[in-house]
Order: structure tokens, then sequence, then C-alpha cells
């Protein structure tokens, strides 16, 4: 099967988890702890920074679009409702509530994630760049002195970097505090491989 189908399923079965498993209040204390870190390696600023670009996007794609208002209206029933209804199932309803609540911190968590890789793109960039441009003109200079291009490199250097983005993305989604630094190192690492990959390109004459 085709390897994103994998990470797709993963990610799912990992929401499913939040969703039904992990308590109410645990990813809200993941966020303060993972707040704390990143006050801890780069500063208030940072970090408020962050929590400020999170709270926005939730703000404006969750919230005032009426997302999480039409997840409650469809699977929480009103009090008339619930007075009209034979079945009195409020233990139910309080569990999925619960459960809503849950989602809604995971994902503002996620948030705080991608909001902390946004804040370190413009200096990953700056790594990036050069990288490529010296994979190039490694590659330009194979074509001209007959120096040999590995197929090998090239290939497991693509995988490499492929492996670690679906990392980065399951860790996106991990209802625990992880150290913000594995972003940047991972964003680093992934510059150096490009260049790997670049620079070992096959060669066309």
């Amino acid at each position: 099967m085709n390897k994103s189908f994998w990470v797709f399923l993963i990610v799912s079965l990992e929401v499913l988890l939040i969703v039904t498993l992990v308590p109410g209040d645990w990813s809200e204390k993941a966020i303060y702890k993972e707040a704390e870190l990143i006050e801890r390696s780069s500063g208030v600023k940072q970090r408020d920074f962050v929590l400020e670009t999170a709270t926005e996007w939730y703000q404006k794609g969750l919230v005032e679009t009426g997302v999480w208002q039409s997840v409650y209206d469809f699977l929480i029933p009103s009090p008339e409702m619930k007075e009209r209804s034979s079945i009195q199932a409020d233990w139910w309803f309080d569990f999925v509530e619960g459960r809503i609540d849950s989602l809604q911190r995971s994902i503002y968590h996620t948030l705080t994630r991608f909001a902390l890789l946004f804040s370190w793109l413009p200096y990953i960039l700056l790594l990036l760049i050069p990288a490529i441009w010296d994979g190039m003109m490694t590659w330009k200079i194979k074509k001209t002195n007959f120096d040999y291009s590995s197929p090998v490199l090239h290939r497991y250097s693509l995988k490499f970097g492929a492996w670690i983005v679906g990392l980065i993305l399951l860790a996106f989604f991990a209802p625990i505090p992880i150290d913000p630094i594995y972003i940047p190192f991972s964003l680093m690492v992934i510059a150096i491989i490009a260049g790997i990959a670049v620079g070992n390109l096959q060669k066309r004459i």
C-alpha cells in the first residue's frame, strides 16, 4: 500500500485515541508544560508568539466560523429536546461533551506546534537554500568531471526525509508535552538531507 495511506491511518487512529481515551484536562496540562519548555529554550517572546498565533488560528478557523457550535448542536441535544425525549441518556451526552472538549484542547495543542514550526521557517530557509544550492553545484561539477552520483544516497536521503516529515506530523498530534527543540533540529536535518539528495541526482547531459 501507499506509504501516505499508512501515515493517514496512523494519524487517524491517533486522533481517535485522543477523542475516546485522553482525559479532558490532559491536553491542557500538556499545553502549559510545552509553553514552559518553549519559554526556557527560546524566551518569553517566542512563547507568547506561539500561543497568540495558535489562539488566532483557533478562533478564526473553528470558533468564529461556527464549526464547534455545529458539532455541539449535532451531537448534544438541547434541553428542550431532552425533555421531549422518552430516553434518558444524560450520562452519554455528558461523556460526548467531555470528548468534544478534549478534542478541542488537542486541536489547539496541535495548532501551537504548527505555530512553532511557522516561527522557525524563516531561519531554516537560511540553511535550506544554501544546502540546495551547494547540492546543485556539486551535481553540476559531477556532470563535468564524471564523478559518481550515488542513486543509493539519493533514494535513501529522500526516504529518510519523508520519514522525518511523517514523524513530525505524528508528533504534532501527540497529546503529550514534547521538547520544542525537536522542530528546528528536524528541519536542520531535512535541509542537510535535501542538499545530499540534490547533489546525487542522476546526471543528464
